[in-house]
């Protein structure tokens, strides 16, 4: 009777030996695919925050003739990583819809500027020479684009 319950206490405790290690191992593993896809992620985001990265220089134009509309966009702007340079009127005020006219070739700054913005559109009209990268036409819709 001996021999047999010290065998089998000896058999049963090296398989919950086992059993703890594998789930010591699967929980270290689950551990180490929750940091990779969960946490690094987030933690490289807010390195890449807006405002890390330096501000957007803009011209802001009246495109569709309502008054004062040029430095009340630019007040709206404020609070975002834009810098102003400059303000005025489209020589007709025929825009319907607001749009980003880029004088450079920077995708990215260009994506960052209509994140903050909300406006989508955009034409190329490459000038490096101009006081600045891009310039916002304001058209009829900037009721909509005030909002956001």
């Amino acid at each position: 009777m001996g021999l047999t319950a010290n065998d089998t206490e000896k058999s049963w405790f090296p398989r919950v030996n086992w059993l703890v290690l594998v789930i010591v191992g699967l929980a270290i593993i689950l551990l180490t695919l929750l940091y990779f896809k969960v946490v690094a992620p987030r933690l490289q985001e807010r390195a890449d925050t807006e405002r890390d990265m330096p501000a957007i220089k803009v011209v802001i134009k009246n495109g569709c003739g309502v008054e004062g509309l040029a430095a009340g966009y630019s007040r709206f702007l404020k609070d975002k990583n834009i810098d102003v340079v400059g303000m005025g009127d489209t020589p007709h005020p025929i825009y319907n819809k607001s749009l980003i006219e880029v004088k450079t070739e920077d995708r990215d700054d260009l994506r960052r500027l209509q994140n903050m913005t909300g406006i989508q559109r955009f034409i190329l009209a490459v000038d490096s020479s101009y006081e600045a990268p891009f310039i916002i036409i304001l058209g009829a819709d900037y009721e909509d684009l005030m909002k956001k």
